[in-house]
């Protein structure tokens, strides 16, 4: 670094030559799976520079999400096992972990252990091009991107399935949660098999041509089922579901709560056949899964 070797300034007899990487998280130090990432950039930025550009190698901090939030909130909650890797794995001293507790602490924490790092390593990087995502200038910059996006035609307002918070509200992807798990979004079919009353029991599934075979409609007996008013029509569907629902664009209204063995005995209008069939035991319905 000395000898700034790697500071790209302007010169106009040179052809230039601009590269990135992706931003690391400062929710911990950087591991194996960084020095790959980076390995390559950097291999990248020499071969250019030997072949006479004028190459740009910045580096960024992505301080924005919810990953280092939710570190610093486990921490704030005392969880035994991110305290202890971070005091036994990381080698954080008690006395910074507790400061922890505030994400922005945090991220500047592990931001300068990870560029200390990557300075150890060798990486061609102009330093002086340090940002985070926090940034006022970046934030603006990505604002412009939008914007210009927008106005081309490329970005349109819509609806379309998102792994959701509902503690915090917000979508979430893998890179948001604590140890980077994928969302899982189902897809289910609903059919609607009524009583004769009108009043509709979804049943939701992943195969809606086996309904021509239904001789009975499954619910489990111990789990919690609700009548609901859902979009204006009266549904029969477990607890949980009615309050996955309310994320879903749809409005609910709860009018009682029962278990499941309530149900039992009931006839059900097949939806395709028409067909009247039975409500049958089974405790290996997972009120969880689908409608319940």
């Amino acid at each position: 670094m000395e000898h700034r070797l790697f500071e790209a300034n302007p010169d106009p007899k040179k052809p230039k030559f601009f590269l990135t990487a992706a931003f690391p998280y400062p929710n911990g130090p950087v591991h194996m799976g960084h020095a790959r990432t980076y390995t390559i950039p950097d291999v990248l930025a020499r071969f250019k520079r030997m072949q006479g550009y004028n190459v740009l190698f910045p580096m960024g901090f992505h301080y924005t999400g919810t990953p280092i939030i939710a570190i610093a909130d486990a921490i704030a909650r005392g969880e035994k096992s991110w305290i202890n890797l971070f005091v036994n794995v990381f080698g954080v001293p008690k006395e910074e972990l507790e400061k922890f507790k505030e994400p922005l602490y945090m991220a500047r924490y592990f931001h300068e252990v990870s560029k200390i790092s990557m300075i150890d390593a060798g990486y061609s990087i102009d330093w002086r091009r340090e940002f985070a995502t926090i940034d006022p200038q970046f934030s603006k910059f990505i604002h412009w991107q939008f914007q210009k996006l927008k106005e081309k035609g490329f970005i349109v307002q819509g609806t379309h399935p998102v792994g959701w918070c509902p503690r915090d509200k917000m979508p979430v992807s893998m890179h948001d949660t604590k140890d980077d798990v994928e969302p899982e979004i189902g897809d289910f079919v609903l059919l609607y098999f009524k009583d004769k009353d009108g009043v509709i029991y979804p049943a939701a599934t992943l195969r809606p041509e086996t309904v021509f075979g239904a001789i009975n409609v499954w619910v489990n007996p111990n789990a919690t089922y609700v009548k609901a008013k859902v979009d204006n029509r009266i549904w029969v569907i477990s607890e949980n579901t009615a309050y996955r629902l309310t994320f879903q664009l749809r409005k609910v209204e709860i009018i009682e709560k029962f278990k499941g063995e309530k149900l039992l005995g009931l006839r059900l209008r097949n939806p395709v056949t028409g067909e009247y069939v039975p409500v049958l035991p089974a405790t290996f319905v997972d009120p969880k899964i689908g409608t319940g």
